[in-house]
């Protein structure tokens, strides 16, 4: 599996983990503003970006990619973190929390709930497709007010594993129901939204966020499933101030 490790400190590792069919290319800025003061782990998941492929499609879920997550921290020697995850991540990231709760530090998910609907349009296009799928998902992920030219910049990244790989993640992402899950987690959690988001509403962080003992849900305007690229001021100053307090 390909991780970009970077930073150090005494503070917990924060631990990025990509949505479906992504890669930790998404987190690369994030892991550039955080490093200077603590360790930042982001993940490639088995059959995405650079990673090897741990199992066939047909045996994807969110439940594999929590025990890979749990594997790179194992073999990294990371015994307690702040969990950041991204849409699909997010579930992982919740998962992660729900499982090894004396190992979680705090848990940020952005764009996610404990149960997201994947339309069946995006099986359409993914299946029928895949070579516009990458244009497609950039028109339902980032809000109107995102200046076109970064929309152009990430669409090419929206999209690095073999299409079924990709079917498989949001296969994944909509047998995955998380509500218990939540509702055992203990760990400082920070639920963040866009406004502007198709893939997965606010009022998907708000139920979340209601889930979680103590979770606060915060929702950035002009934002939309891209929230992380979209406003990166927003994003990184919640971040910032949810670590201080949770590690």
């Amino acid at each position: 599996m390909r991780v970009r490790d970077e930073g150090e400190g005494r503070r917990a590792p924060l631990v990025c983990i990509h949505g479906a069919g992504g890669s930790s290319v998404a987190f690369m800025d994030t892991v550039r503003r955080f490093a200077a003061g603590r360790r930042v782990v982001a993940i490639d998941l088995p059959g995405h970006g650079q990673s090897d492929a741990w199992h066939p499609p047909e045996e994807v879920s969110i439940a594999m990619y929590r025990d890979a997550v749990g594997t790179v921290c194992a073999n990294l020697k990371i015994e307690r973190a702040v969990l950041l995850g991204h849409s699909m991540g997010g579930q992982i990231a919740l998962a992660c929390a729900a499982a090894w709760p004396e190992r979680a530090a705090g848990l940020v998910v952005l764009c996610s709930g404990a149960k997201l609907p994947v339309a069946p349009r995006v099986f359409e296009i993914l299946e029928r497709d895949f070579a516009h799928a990458p244009e497609w998902l950039a028109r339902v992920s980032f809000s109107p007010a995102t200046p076109r030219e970064l929309v152009e910049r990430w669409t090419g990244l929206l999209l690095t594993c073999e299409p079924p790989i990709a079917i498989a993640d949001f296969r994944a992402v909509e047998r995955f129901d998380g509500a218990a899950l939540a509702a055992s987690v203990r760990a400082p959690s920070l639920v963040l939204g866009g406004e502007d988001d198709l893939l997965a509403p606010p009022k998907l962080q708000h139920e979340l966020a209601a889930q979680i003992s103590g979770a606060r849900a915060v929702v950035l305007p002009r934002a939309g499933h891209q929230l992380h690229l979209e406003q990166p001021a927003a994003y990184f100053s919640e971040l910032e101030g949810f670590l201080v307090g949770a590690s």
